[in-house]
């Protein structure tokens, strides 16, 4: 960013050949997103879960362990492909409907 009273800090001089607008909205989004991860794990610690099944199968939200590599060891396969394919088409805008 600009810093008075010397400006832009580049000392490799990288924003010349780069559209520094496009980093400065990605920083903007990975942070909100890392704030909902943040607010993710609080509720979990204090016991927030959904109500239903998560799978088909009929493994429930609250069958879900709530620390870190017990959950993810319980979602199965597929859960986490959906959960990629999701991510990947908010960061594409596939999922604005363009």
């Amino acid at each position: 960013g600009a810093l008075p009273p010397l400006g832009v800090y580049d000392p490799l001089g990288l924003i010349e050949t780069r559209d520094m607008r496009r980093y400065e909205i990605m920083e903007i989004k990975h942070g909100r997103a890392a704030m909902l991860g943040f607010l993710h794990v609080i509720a979990l610690k204090a016991g927030v879960v959904l109500p239903g099944a998560l799978t088909l199968s009929g493994t429930k939200f609250s069958d879900i362990p709530t620390s870190c590599f017990g959950s993810l060891e319980a979602v199965p396969t597929f859960g986490w492909l959906q959960i990629m394919l999701f991510c990947l088409f908010q960061e594409t805008g596939y999922g604005l409907g363009l």
